[in-house]
């Protein structure tokens, strides 16, 4: 059952997230969508697999720098939860909630216009009818990765979100090593005091690691409108074995 608040999507809208980007329709699923495979730009490459008939995201690393990470790991490639609809951990962690966790892979597409490289990825949602694209941008002679997604209502009835993903990143360290390995970097921020600059451990920031499972997370934030409040909307994650700095 929909709740009626915060209800932004209709059977023919699409919230579309990410400044001045232009929609990109239709997406026939794929034939090898269980199969995995990686996106290279010159400078990132982004592995993917799909288990479960769900895409997970892998680590992204500099071109080069694969043999860098000797763990195996993944997590969801997209975060979406909606009005009325449960998550396992009482909405603490949002990568699990639905109807998030039980997206579909429904295929891929690759695009190239104007020194610009795209990868869509689309996901489904068989009991709401919502289509969620992932999307991916490089940009020739800039060494980054613009991503965003957006949501559209493919079903007859109002869904109302809560809560969808921007960017999802995974295996930044070993699993049971995030407090030895990362230091993540934040700016505070007041008014004519901004960028201060301070590195903590994940577990100083509320992240408690078990070695098992956790329901904790590491986390900061903005309440209200004044986006830039308390801290910039901008962190560093460092892995100090590996020598890699995720911006």
């Amino acid at each position: 059952m929909a709740i009626d608040r915060r209800v932004f999507l209709r059977s023919s809208g699409v919230a579309a997230f990410g400044a001045l980007v232009p929609r990109i329709c239709g997406l026939a699923p794929a034939s090898n969508a269980s199969e995995p495979f990686e996106w290279k730009t010159n400078d990132l490459i982004l592995p993917f697999e799909v288990m479960a008939g769900r895409l997970r995201q892998k680590c992204l690393v500099p071109a080069g720098a694969e043999m860098q990470v000797p763990y195996n790991s993944s997590g969801v490639e997209v975060a979406l939860q909606c009005s009325g609809e449960n998550s396992p951990d009482q909405g603490m962690k949002s990568g699990v909630g639905q109807p998030g966790a039980r997206l579909l892979f429904a295929g891929k597409r690759e695009e190239s216009t104007g020194g610009r490289q795209r990868l869509v990825c689309t996901h489904t949602d068989p009991v709401l009818h919502l289509r969620v694209e992932s999307v991916y941008e490089s940009f020739d002679g800039v060494p980054m990765v613009r991503r965003y997604s957006r949501v559209t209502n493919e079903g007859s009835l109002s869904v109302g979100v809560e809560f969808l993903s921007s960017a999802m990143l995974h295996g930044l360290a070993s699993p049971q090593d995030y407090d030895r390995e990362l230091r993540v970097h934040i700016a505070l921020n007041s008014w004519m005091a901004e960028g201060q600059w301070h590195t903590l451990r994940p577990s100083e920031m509320g992240f408690v690691e078990n070695e098992r499972t956790s329901w904790s997370e590491a986390q900061a934030g903005n309440i209200g409108s004044w986006s830039t409040e308390r801290y910039l909307p901008m962190a560093m994650v460092e892995n100090l074995r590996l020598g890699l700095v995720w911006l």
